[in-house]
């Protein structure tokens, strides 16, 4: 110890006498002035307390030695006494200086200690108070600093984790701190992560609560709502980023990004929209007001003006694309759009070549639309050979898809080259089968006459499991009158899958003489029809038959009259009127070739034996041959024969053996042809033989009208007969049979779509009718000289027939028809009505009964 300290420490000490003789408030006058100015005085408890004395020189030695910065040797001191016994002032004091001293000692935990005791003590000094805040502060910051760096640790860590998870569980662990944002960038990037992962709901929901702790943080903020640009719905995002930069205070700066921001969520709108969406044009041109050469908009608007039709705008738009960046190649593709919509064919073909190779994706479908619409354009143009190059253009281009295969097909169709067009249509059916290819290839094997061929495909067809496959072969089996096949194929075709029967009554009635060539007819046919598979049908038919011939007289020139040997005329003899039944059987199959049998006889009864009669006959939609032999109904006579009234001699009951060949020819836009010839042998009881050559002819063109199809055209009609036996007498047959017949002149018939629940078909023709028949012999079995004067007419000749049906219920359907005929040497007229059953419920009459059902056809049709 140096002399100085030595004599200061003297002084001290006899100030510290001096103050505990004569001055209770010594202890507060040593104390910092700083530190001790609001110290509460101790005098009372000094007076109580005599031992305090050497208390309070050790504090203001402590305190001396504070203030010349020993703060180790003031720490000692002052814990000394506030370990003593002195008074709980003086031991506050000390508390408070050994406090102050581990502060500038650096141990602020250890004096924060000391402080916060001295504070629950009840000690409020202003600078007690001071110092706890700054450090209460001061911890509170480095706590603060601490969390931050541990957030951002665990978000890092979560952010590498593989399990998504780990993302949810540190958003949820450490929810309070965000709720008081701390480290609000580490849930920034905790947010990004999740919605890297998947997890874009909780990465939204973080970001949205992220927006609450950064109102003034604005590159941050500025982040968040980039962020969610990839979160939310862009019509949201323009919403709120224009909320946001209407935002009071906002700094240029900030609200420049947030119109960066605002482009980017136009144009994900913009994406996001269709080509045809109303607001696309809009937000197009909210872009382009940003900036006129956006790519993307001049594209998206180029095609919502192309899908509006404002086809020259369109153009405009991808033009101006193509010049401003010459690398997008959908501007070309565009632009060839829009041309080649406009007819611009030649400009369109020149944008698209302007493409190099690699060529864009919609390069080789531009170019095939190029040529598929160009040849649209010339086959309405009536220009076949150019629409058939462009369609062979098409198809060279994509061999491997059926659609340009199948224009293609379409217009050798047109052209005539049926065979040819059948060829394209199967390659682009075996490409792509479907519905229009295969009505394509049946209609092209029809008109080329392959009809063949043309059923074994719709049977294959038939057969599949499409529907428009099946549609497609029904309407084959249509056209091509295969009605029960249509039936069995079609789906809607279940109506016609049932049997049927129809009940009929008609009258006619055959000009001619009296009580000889003049016929009253009443006819009471049934039929039951028996649908037998899907291709085949049984008709059981049994006719109930009255002939009615008036009375001829008392002594008419028939049979044997005026031969030598013959007796008197015996009225007995001779039948007016019979009644009489015919039964029949026949089968109908189709096929390739359609089949239709028949099997039964000549009525029952009458002066001569029933004959079998029956008809073969085969058919397509081109060729018709059949066989027959068929009863002549012209006469009594003719029908079941006559008695002779002059003896025991019975004569008649003709048939005609034969059969006839017929083709027809039709075109695709309605026009028809057809072309019959047949020859028959005509025999009978007793009667004298003849035969016979016809033929018919007719042409026309067929339309729509209404509810159904009219056929109008021409035709022409002739025959001609070996020998006349149209007269009464033995050896005749009471039928007419004129050397030349000739009719010809315009038709007109109107019939109904089946598949309906009416049905009507009405035909006329009229015209020149000639004939011309020969003299005959009066008995040509015997060599008698006696003739019979020929004859001619020339004048007008007609027919007609109305049929109508009704479906009145599922099960019933009712029925009237008329005929007249003047096209011989006779007129005939009959009326009548029927009634037809449906054992099963049908909602229309079915395509089956107006093909097959003899009611619901006129007759020798």
């Amino acid at each position: 110890m140096t002399v100085r300290d030595f004599q200061m420490k003297r002084i001290l000490l006899m100030v510290v006498f001096l103050l505990a003789m004569f001055g209770p408030g010594g202890a507060t006058a040593g104390a910092p002035p700083s530190e001790g100015a609001d110290w509460p005085a101790p005098a009372a408890e000094a007076g109580r307390e005599a031992g305090s004395v050497r208390a309070r020189a050790s504090l203001e030695i402590a305190w001396w030695h504070y203030r010349e910065g020993r703060f180790q040797r003031a720490l000692a001191l002052f814990d000394q006494v506030m370990r003593g016994t002195g008074p709980v002032s003086l031991r506050q004091e000390a508390q408070w200086g050994k406090a102050l001293c581990l502060d500038r000692l650096k141990r602020k935990d250890e004096a924060a200690a000391l402080m916060e005791d001295l504070h629950r003590q009840g000690v409020r000094t202003r600078e007690l108070e001071r110092w706890l805040s700054d450090y209460r502060r001061g911890r509170a910051i480095v706590r603060r600093s601490l969390q931050e760096s541990r957030i951002r640790q665990e978000a890092a860590a979560a952010a590498a984790a593989a399990d998504p998870d780990a993302l949810s569980r540190f958003a949820r662990r450490n929810d309070r701190a965000l709720r008081r944002c701390i480290a609000p960038e580490a849930f920034f990037e905790a947010a990004r992560a999740l919605r890297r992962k998947g997890r874009t709901a909780e990465a939204r929901s973080l970001q949205e609560r992220l927006l609450e702790c950064t109102a003034d943080r604005y590159d941050l903020r500025l982040g968040i709502y980039a962020e969610l640009l990839d979160l939310a719905d862009p019509v949201e995002m323009l919403a709120r980023l224009g909320e946001e930069k209407d935002r009071a205070g906002v700094p240029a700066s900030y609200r420049k990004g947030l119109d960066a921001l605002e482009t980017e969520a136009l144009r994900r709108r913009l994406a996001a929209l269709s080509e045809k969406d109303p607001e696309t044009e809009a937000v197009a041109r909210r872009i382009l007001e940003r900036n006129p050469d956006d790519p993307d908009a001049l594209l998206k608007l180029g095609w919502h003006r192309y899908h509006a039709g404002r086809l020259s705008e369109a153009e405009a738009l991808f033009s101006r694309l193509r010049s401003a960046r010459p690398d997008r190649p959908e501007a070309s593709l565009g632009l060839a759009h829009a041309l080649i919509s406009q007819k611009k064919f030649g400009e369109a073909r020149e944008a698209l070549q302007a493409l190099e190779s690699p060529y864009p994706e919609g390069y080789r479908s531009a170019l095939l639309r190029l040529h598929l619409e160009e040849g649209s354009y010339w086959w309405k143009k009536r220009d076949l050979a150019k629409a058939e190059a462009a369609y062979r253009r098409a198809a060279e281009l994509n061999p491997d898809h059926g659609a340009p295969l199948r224009s293609l097909g379409w217009v050798l169709l047109e052209q005539g080259r049926a065979s040819e067009a059948a060829e394209v249509f199967h390659q682009a059916f075996s490409l792509e089968p479907d519905a229009e290819g295969a009505q394509g290839s049946l209609l092209s094997l029809e008109r080329a006459g392959r009809f063949a061929e043309a059923h074994r495909r719709a049977e294959n067809l038939a057969r599949t499991d499409d529907p428009s496959l099946g549609r497609a072969a029904a309407d084959h089996f249509r056209r091509s009158g295969k009605a029960l096949r249509a039936a069995s194929t079609a789906p809607e075709g279940t109506d016609d899958a049932g049997p049927w029967s129809t009940v009929q009554a008609s009258y006619e009635s055959r000009s001619g003489d009296d009580g000889t060539s003049r016929l009253k007819t009443l006819r009471i046919p049934w039929r039951l029809y028996l649908p037998a598979g899907e291709a085949s049908l049984w008709t059981l038919e049994v006719e109930g038959i009255r002939l009615d011939s008036d009375d001829p007289g008392s002594d008419p020139f028939v049979g044997s009259a005026g031969l030598a040997g013959s007796g008197t005329y015996d009225a007995s003899r001779w039948e007016s009127s019979r009644w009489t039944a015919a039964p029949s059987v026949a089968l109908v199959r189709e096929g390739a070739w359609d089949l239709r049998a028949r099997v039964g006889l000549t009525p029952l009864g009458g002066p001569v034996d029933p004959v079998p009669t029956f008809s073969l006959e085969l058919s397509n939609p081109r060729w018709r041959l059949e066989v027959h032999q068929e009863s002549v109904e012209d006469s009594f006579l003719s029908w079941i024969g006559r008695r002779d009234p002059y003896s025991d001699d019975a004569w008649g009951r003709v048939l005609r053996t034969g059969g006839s060949a017929g083709w027809s020819l039709s075109w695709g836009n309605g026009t028809w042809a057809s072309l019959r010839v047949g020859a028959d042998h005509y025999w009978g009881e007793g009667v004298w033989r003849n035969f016979s050559l016809s033929g018919d002819a007719a042409f026309g063109r067929s339309f729509p009208w209404k509810a159904g199809t009219v056929s109008a055209g021409a035709f022409l009609s002739a025959a001609h007969y070996d020998r006349n036996s149209d007269f009464y007498t033995l050896g005749h047959g009471g039928y007419f049979s004129p050397s030349v017949f000739v009719m010809t002149g315009p038709t007109l018939r109107f019939q109904t779509e089946p598949d309906r629940t009416w049905w009507l078909d009405a035909e006329a023709s009229a015209g020149y009718l000639y004939y011309e028949t020969e003299s005959s012999p009066v008995y040509p079995r015997r060599d008698r000289p006696e003739r019979y004067a020929g004859d001619r007419f020339s004048g007008l000749g007609y027919s007609g027939s109305l049929r109508a049906v009704k479906l009145l219920t599922p099960h019933w359907a009712v029925g009237v028809h008329v005929d007249l005929d003047k096209s011989s040497g006779y007129t005939r007229w009959s009326a009548g009505a029927g009634l037809t059953w449906f054992p099963a419920a049908r909602s229309t009459l079915g395509r089956t009964p107006p093909r097959y059902d003899a009611f619901f056809r006129p007759p020798d049709r």
